[in-house]
């Protein structure tokens, strides 16, 4: 199958979003396949609290399962596919917090999927190493 551009996939969730909740699911699941970034990174263990912000205000969730170009956010606040978050991660293996802005791109009724920005990914090889750094570390305290 030939890829689909991740813009129209983003513009046909946001349609799917107008939809009637049964057709809004089936629309979803159709395109959800068609995303050519998809897990394009190895996901490492993360469990923080997280405070983050949106054009909405502030929101709090529990970070899951980071990688170098997203993270799953555990939340109860409505959003919409295509909405921007602005995160910032704490990592026990980084003396600083990594800030980055990144797209709703998956929901669920347990949170959301955000796909880090290409302006956030310019800082992808740090995070590669970070989060290498943070699971041989939580491995390390876990033996």
């Amino acid at each position: 199958m030939q890829s689909v551009d991740n813009s129209v996939i983003e513009k046909i969730a946001g349609i799917a979003n107008e939809l009637p909740d049964k057709h809004k699911r089936q629309l979803l699941d159709l395109i959800h396949g068609w995303r050519t970034d998809v897990r394009q990174a190895s996901r490492a263990p993360y469990n923080e609290l997280l405070n983050f912000t949106s054009k909405k205000g502030s929101h709090y969730g529990h970070a899951h399962d980071v990688s170098a170009t997203g993270v799953f956010i555990e939340t109860t606040a409505e959003f919409v596919l295509g909405e921007q978050v602005n995160l910032v991660l704490t990592f026990i293996s980084a003396p600083n917090p990594v800030r980055l802005t990144g797209t709703v791109v998956r929901k669920t009724d347990a949170g959301i999927g955000v796909h880090f920005d290409d302006a956030s990914r310019s800082h992808v090889k740090e995070m590669d190493n970070i989060i290498s750094k943070h699971a041989l570390i939580l491995r390390q305290a876990g033996s």
